[in-house]
């Protein structure tokens, strides 16, 4: 049987291969204990959380650039990096014999086993003072998502960028969008746990009220399946992205048609239905999985799912609703693996897909019809760029907009969290 050390390890190695483009994980963990899952699971965010933290720190300590390492080999020093410097109560001989152990079994590099003994030892040494303080930028400096920082013996981090887990090229666009005072805040955020926010317009009593009016933090020891099955009407949901709908009291007219793009899971088009209860609404979602759930619910809230190459609507919309794919700048603590992706390129593929989904609401859209649109995104490209865009070439005008920049840090009160993102209420010209 595989312990969760190995399984954790695994994943990295996979991980590896196609690093910046990570995908969500998947942990084989059903032949585990819970406590033992519990811990694959925690290893694993934590590499995908600080990837290029860690990977600053094992270059330091083997004197070799880290993405020429194989990708076994790459994979037990993250794994056993992140145990010895995020985890706390972990014993280093055991972080160390167990990750040996497996780069000579399962990753099958018998021959790395001294190099990875040394190089993680050479880590145990670089461990300084645990401390309640640090300074942003110090290059000896290691901040943790709980508020903890190590006081490094040797000098790591040549800029905030690895500091906080980014690329250069990813920070410098970071400080462009935002300013350097701005953006060191932005780090912080980065690197904390998010809590686990619900709303409802009756919150169950073991949820901690959220300083937004009807949502709440689940305390950690509260099981959220179990919470989520036991309360009617609770959802899990920001309250960045519960709140960007309330841009819908600006319109002058009810509608009767509206059509929610890329509806996901639903959690948009369910509150649609409860601020229009007599209107008729429609969703679409390209993702299969994805929209097999929200087939699972069109008929308790009375919604018709559009399917690709199926019949479509017939008679325009008076709202368009586009929660549309984008960088996920503003929810990188939830969404760690996308800061690795926040370049140029990516950022240009997703302006041109965001633009496209622009179009074809618009097309279906009455005249004098509003069109709501909305990212979980901080940068200017998708947001302000994009209403600049709509005004220019699909004759909408704006009517109000809404920018949250993401809000929490470690140890800060999480009924302060939220997230970051941006909405616009825009309408068609007659």
């Amino acid at each position: 049987m595989q312990d969760a050390r190995s399984i954790a390890c695994a994943s990295i190695a996979k991980a590896f291969k196609r690093f910046p483009d990570l995908d969500p994980p998947s942990l084989a963990c059903d032949d585990l204990d819970q406590r033992d899952a519990s811990l694959a699971r925690a290893i694993d965010h934590a590499v995908r959380r600080r990837w290029l933290t860690l990977a600053a720190i094992i270059e330091h300590a083997s004197n070799r650039p880290f993405a020429t390492l194989e990708p076994p080999v790459a994979a037990a020093l993250l794994v056993g990096t992140a145990q010895l410097l995020l985890f706390d109560r972990l014993p280093d001989h055991a972080v160390i014999d167990c990750t040996v152990e497996w780069i000579r079994h399962g990753g099958k590099r018998p021959r790395a086993t001294g190099f990875i003994n040394a190089v993680l030892r050479k880590i145990v040494k670089l461990r300084g003072t645990l401390e309640q303080t640090g300074e942003i930028g110090n290059e000896h400096h290691l901040p943790r998502s709980d508020g903890s920082w190590w006081y490094l013996n040797a000098p790591v981090f040549n800029s905030i960028a690895p500091q906080f887990g980014f690329s250069k090229k990813i920070w410098a666009r970071i400080e462009k969008q935002l300013g350097k005072e701005q953006a060191t805040l932005f780090a912080k955020n980065v690197i904390a746990e998010p809590p686990i926010i619900v709303t409802s317009e009756t919150l169950p009593q073991c949820v901690i009220p959220h300083e937004q009016h009807h949502f709440g933090v689940v305390p950690q020891e509260v099981n959220i399946s179990d919470l989520i099955n036991d309360s009617d009407n609770l959802r899990v949901q920001d309250p960045t992205s519960g709140t960007s709908l309330s841009l819908l009291r600006w319109m002058e007219q009810t509608p009767h048609r509206i059509l929610d793009l890329c509806a996901g899971r639903g959690t948009k088009t369910k509150q649609l239905r409860v601020l229009f209860p007599n209107a008729m609404i429609g969703a679409t979602e390209p993702n299969d999985v994805r929209r097999s759930l929200l087939q699972e619910i069109a008929d308790d809230f009375d919604i018709t799912v559009y399917v690709p190459d199926g019949e479509g609507p017939t008679e325009p919309f008076d709202l368009v609703v586009a929660d549309v794919p984008c960088s996920n700048s503003g929810v990188f603590a939830r969404r760690p693996e996308a800061k690795y992706r926040y370049d140029e390129k990516h950022i240009a593929s997703l302006v041109e897909l965001q633009q496209t989904i622009i179009r074809d609401g618009v097309a279906v859209l009455n005249r004098s019809g509003y069109f709501l649109y909305a990212t979980c995104s901080i940068d200017r490209e998708e947001n302000g760029s994009q209403v600049a865009w709509m005004k220019r070439k699909r004759q909408l005008s704006l009517i109000e907009q809404s920018t949250a920049m993401p809000s929490g840090s470690p140890q800060s009160d999480p009924a302060s969290w939220h997230d970051g993102g941006f909405a616009a209420l825009l309408q068609r010209q007659p």
